[in-house]
């Protein structure tokens, strides 16, 4: 692998700039608003992948009391990540990732670290991101969370869950629902497109930051569930997120947020049929797994992607996070199926 220049923050006051220059590509990263920005240089073109990921997504959580019917993460309740592993990784990662998404099964704020494991990434000019549950929710996490780039609560359209969504808003922190797309949701989520007040008043949402759609994988807990969404279903949602008329009538009715997608869905829009502007296109990347992303669970394996399952997982015990990233089998067997087709889930292969 080519030598690798380290990286550099250019200011100490807002907005901080972070960037990372190897002989191929350069990033740039605002760490006040999250852009990044990618792009190949010294002749060389925009990467299909780097030389170690710029986000990962790390699986503090072993284990989660809520037993959701649709969780991809199955039954397995296993004790939470150490400090001292997550640390680990920040101090291998610190000069290449500029985000880092605090995951695992169950909600990141009930880590027994979650204030020091949050501080540590701000120490080390990493800026982490976090979806919970919202159940049991406390003063004292929302504290915490203002150090975040964004929380994410999860829709589980329970008093929780919408307490938690204002809570934070009314903390000033960047909020975001994620939506769980499904046969089950479907109909809200039209409603959603359609600028409808989905949540019947109990959302601010004029300060929601944005909704993000998470494609339905029936797996885990939910292998069995009757959710997935047919062909023509999703064809009349891929071509509803991006109708501007309907951005419009959003916009009007007041329902200001963003809308956005997870890479599974992304994949979906890819394949959908429906037409993308030149911007759009450029925008929408599909599966980043061991190409920009990877996953690492609360027991220390290393997966191109949460949804493979353990059984996929890399021992990081005696190896590097590079050296796994960069040589081992599954990492490249995963690249070279998205080099065959980028709008394809290896997992599913």
């Amino acid at each position: 692998m080519p030598d690798e220049k380290q990286y550099v923050i250019t200011s100490s006051v807002e907005p901080r700039i972070k960037k990372v220059e190897t002989d191929r590509y350069k990033i740039t990263f605002n760490m006040a608003t999250g852009r990044e920005e990618l792009e190949g240089i010294n002749g060389h073109p925009d990467p299909f992948s780097l030389y170690y990921p710029s986000l990962m997504d790390i699986g503090i959580m072993g284990h989660c009391s809520n037993r959701c019917e649709f969780c991809y993460q199955g039954d397995d309740q296993k004790p939470n990540m150490s400090l001292e592993n997550f640390k680990r990784i920040v101090d291998e990662s610190k000069e290449y990732v500029n985000q880092i998404a605090l995951g695992g099964r169950g909600s990141p704020n009930e880590h027994e670290n979650f204030k020091e494991i949050v501080e540590y990434c701000i120490k080390n000019d990493i800026i982490p991101n976090y979806t919970t549950s919202g159940l049991n929710l406390t003063d004292e996490q929302i504290e915490i969370s203002k150090m975040c780039g964004a929380v994410a609560v999860s829709d589980y359209e329970q008093d929780y869950t919408y307490s938690a969504i204002n809570r934070f808003i009314n903390a000033g922190i960047k909020t975001n629902i994620h939506f769980l797309l499904s046969k089950k949701t479907f109909l809200k989520a039209i409603g959603i497109l359609l600028g409808d007040d989905m949540w019947a008043g109990r959302v601010n949402t004029e300060k929601l930051n944005a909704i993000v759609f998470l494609l339905f994988k029936p797996q885990g807990r939910a292998k069995n569930l009757d959710w997935i969404i047919n062909t023509d279903g999703l064809k009349a949602f891929c071509h509803g997120i991006f109708d501007k008329k309907l951005a419009v009538l959003r916009l009007t009715r007041k329902m200001n947020f963003k809308l956005g997608m997870d890479s599974c869905l992304v994949n979906k829009v890819k394949k959908s049929g429906v037409h993308l502007t030149r911007r759009e296109e450029e925008s929408m990347d599909t599966c980043e797994g061991a190409r920009m992303s990877m996953y690492i669970s609360p027991d220390m394996r290393m997966i191109p992607c949460s949804f493979g399952g353990s059984e996929y997982g890399i021992p990081l015990e005696g190896k590097t996070i590079k050296e796994v990233w960069n040589n081992s089998d599954i990492f490249k067997k995963f690249r070279e199926q998205l080099l065959k087709d980028p709008a394809c889930c290896p997992f599913e292969l």
